[in-house]
């Protein structure tokens, strides 16, 4: 769904078709991820853009072509069933996504201090949480490379860490090994406890302990 405009009439019409049973599960739930990522890929472009956002209308549940259906209580555990397949299958289009853009990334690597910068916080990665986790480096690093920022290392070290924390891979990573309960603040090229302000690491320098998991 696109947040700004209301309910895809798309996706509204493609549930209605669904809970009458004139197309499978798996058609379905292929064809919604297919079409929540081709519009979440067009929000983000209008937003890097600068575009004003706007209010949306009231959601409507008229679907294209004027196909409307009323969800009734029969139909919740179809559309249960769909939101967990279509879950699943943006899952995998998140991680063939991020693998694209680590394999470009990685084509033109170079050695600029940004690259360094990366190739350190690729070492931390890989020492606390296993190197599976690099295509999300890599990844995020190709994004923020496109950006115009004065201090693109520290913007890619930020979302790396939030990744994982918002993605449950390790909600306090990197975890501060003095209290294990908070993670470690990136700033001027080092790990450093945001409690007391004590220099952890520096950056690419992490070690495994009990806080970080592999």
């Amino acid at each position: 769904m696109n947040p700004y405009t209301g309910p895809d009439p798309v996706l509204v019409g493609l549930l209605a078709r669904y809970c009458a049973g004139e197309v499978s599960l798996e058609t379905a739930a292929t064809e919604w991820a297919r079409i929540y990522m081709e519009s979440t890929r067009r929000l983000q472009f209008e937003l890097r853009r600068s575009l004003t956002s706007r209010n949306g209308d009231a959601a409507s549940s008229e679907g294209e072509g004027g196909v409307t259906r009323n969800i009734t209580e029969p139909d919740l555990p179809k559309v249960r069933a769909l939101f967990e397949r279509v879950e699943a299958k943006l899952d995998l289009m998140r991680s063939e996504l991020i693998e694209e853009s680590a394999r470009e990334y990685l084509s033109s690597a170079g050695n600029s201090p940004f690259d360094k910068a990366v190739r350190l916080l690729a070492n931390d990665v890989t020492e606390t949480l296993g190197d599976r986790h690099l295509p999300v480096v890599w990844s995020f690093a190709a994004h923020v490379r496109q950006l115009e920022l004065e201090d693109p290392s520290t913007r890619c070290i930020e979302d790396v860490q939030q990744h994982f924390q918002d993605t449950f891979v390790d909600t306090t990573w990197p975890a501060c090994p003095r209290h294990p309960n908070h993670p470690l603040d990136y700033a001027e090229g080092s790990w450093r406890c945001p409690r007391d302000g004590a220099v952890v690491a520096r950056l690419g320098e992490l070690s495994r302990h009990p806080g970080n998991r592999i």
